[in-house]
């Protein structure tokens, strides 16, 4: 028996080589563990589509390696705004809280891609007013996805109409903006009507609520309302107290803002920058006892001495 015998020296070479050849090969091939982007062009935040009708979707996405899949997700948002505040409806059953989920591939596995979806997501003709979550994911061909957690999901709030929802109808609009004076009571004229006849007819909550307003990019139509500050107004009314507000079948706001009798004062306004104060948002969501939900945004311009 033969026993073969290296030098020190020749095993740190062979030892080195080896480990050198390694980390040379894992620097040529760096594990991928980003995850795609998302820019979506279409629908824009806040977004208005009538039931029976298709949505939109447009979106440019990338990857540093090569992109496999794209979901597509939306259902409904109905306790977005009042947190569950407000009790549930009954709802009419003949209407949906309509949902849709569905995954695409990206052929080719492209690090840039366009995607397009026209008449692949349709709106059922039946399906319940009201605020929705438009969500959109990507993965890559590494198994890389997006995530809420670090934002590079894409979440959108878009709005469903049908016929049978509740109209708002606020008259002391200039243009589309409300235009207040500073010192003096916040006054929203007008009155919500129900187009619902029979078993389901009537209103079962509302809420109004004025706060700042934050922009999804530089499109002032499709504001929200901020967590930065308390809203100024938060006014919930609950199935019971609808009535205290009607008359002849039609809520009236100005007997609403009578009641609430808020002034918005130059104290409150000197809180605020001055890009805040540009940005006020009057909300006005009312759920009617079909269990739709129709939700009124009006941006508010402050006039000051």
């Amino acid at each position: 028996m033969k026993t073969i015998l290296f030098g020190t020296g020749k095993v740190f070479l062979i030892l080195s080589l080896v480990i050198f050849s390694s980390c040379d090969n894992n620097d040529e091939n760096p594990q991928d563990t980003e995850a795609p982007a998302i820019e979506v062009e279409d629908p824009a935040y806040g977004e208005y589509f009538e039931a029976g009708k298709s949505v939109h979707f447009m979106a440019m996405m990338t990857d540093n390696q090569g992109l496999a899949t794209y979901n597509v997700d939306i259902h409904n948002n109905f306790d977005g705004h009042s947190h569950g505040r407000l009790a549930a409806t009954s709802e009419d059953p003949s209407l949906i809280k309509w949902s849709f989920s569905q995954s695409f591939e990206i052929p080719g596995s492209p690090k840039n891609y366009e995607a397009h979806l026209h008449d692949e997501v349709e709106i059922p003709s039946e399906t319940m007013a009201g605020p929705y979550h438009f969500i959109v994911q990507a993965i890559d061909m590494e198994g890389n996805s997006t995530s809420h957690q670090d934002g590079s999901a894409v979440e959108l709030e878009i709005f469903i109409t049908n016929n049978s929802q509740p109209v708002v109808d606020i008259t002391n609009l200039v243009g589309d903006e409300l235009e207040i004076e500073a010192g003096s009571v916040f006054m929203v004229e007008g009155e919500v009507t129900d187009p619902t006849t029979g078993e389901y007819e009537g209103f079962h909550s509302m809420e109004i609520v004025l706060s700042e307003e934050h922009h999804e990019g530089h499109d002032h139509d499709h504001g929200r309302v901020t967590e930065d500050h308390e809203p100024m107004i938060d006014f919930p009314i609950e199935e019971g107290e609808m009535e205290n507000y009607m008359t002849d079948g039609k809520i009236s706001l100005n007997a609403i803002f009578q009641e609430i009798n808020f002034t918005l004062s130059q104290e409150m306004l000197n809180e605020l920058t001055a890009e805040e104060i540009d940005h006020l948002l009057l909300m006005v969501r009312v759920q009617d006892e079909q269990g739709n939900i129709t939700v009124e945004k009006v941006d508010v311009h402050i006039h000051q001495d």
